[in-house]
């Protein structure tokens, strides 16, 4: 039987880094801002590993189970609150990002940023949100030196893609880059009953999916009639 998660992420353009990395390399707003995007929203087929929370989530999804993607909390587009962004189907699982990035390759898509395999390069410093882990940045302090940086960063992916190597290909049931409709705290309430902790992904009801599902269909029809105004 599938199961319905709830995950939260940070996006690029939560802080001042990231937004300037958006304007310097004409990137979504709303992908994540790491030096591997976690999940890849970009990829053909949206990714999911266990780079960002190790075994605490990638290894509970099967085929069947969706995903819905809020961004942490933050004022978007003027609104306070959480940027409904993706609703992913999981499709395929492995249990190693070697083996991701072949039945990428084999069907003709590009690697995912999120898959640690050689020649997968890492985000370069200037588009990222500039947030590596506290460990990371101890060890960065003042330094200019961003290569260093991003290699410190991936050091720390690449020890999470050894100790969990389960990597998920899925099909995005909606996805919005550039404007997703924001989740107010009333909205989150009114599904949840609460604002639901998202740092361990929790499973959802059916109810509460197709809650998200309907939100999310709602900003987009809002969104065709307003163009075809």
């Amino acid at each position: 039987m599938s199961s319905h998660f709830l995950c939260s992420f940070r996006p690029l353009c939560g802080n001042a880094a990231g937004r300037a990395a958006v304007t310097c390399g004409s990137l979504p707003p709303f992908i994540d801002g790491s030096c591997r995007r976690e999940p890849d929203f970009q990829s053909s087929n949206p990714s999911i590993s266990a780079l960002c929370r190790s075994t605490k989530f990638a290894p509970r999804l099967w085929p069947g189970d969706s995903v819905a993607y809020i961004t942490n909390q933050g004022i978007y587009g003027g609104e306070v609150g959480w940027a409904l962004v993706a609703i992913l189907n999981i499709v395929k699982r492995f249990e190693s990002h070697e083996a991701a990035a072949e039945w990428y390759r084999t069907n003709g898509f590009a690697v995912p940023s999120n898959c640690m395999v050689p020649g997968n390069a890492p985000q370069p410093y200037h588009l990222t949100n500039q947030m590596p882990p506290a460990a990371v940045a101890a060890h960065i302090g003042s330094e200019a030196d961003h290569e260093r940086a991003v290699r410190l960063w991936d050091r720390t992916y690449a020890r999470r893609a050894s100790e969990c190597g389960v990597f998920l290909a899925c099909k995005a049931d909606f996805l919005e880059l550039w404007h997703p409709p924001v989740l107010r705290r009333s909205d989150l309430s009114a599904i949840f009953g609460r604002v639901p902790g998202t740092q361990n992904p929790p499973k959802i009801t059916v109810e509460q999916f197709s809650a998200l599902a309907h939100f999310a269909c709602a900003a987009v029809e809002q969104h065709v009639t307003a163009d075809a105004q």
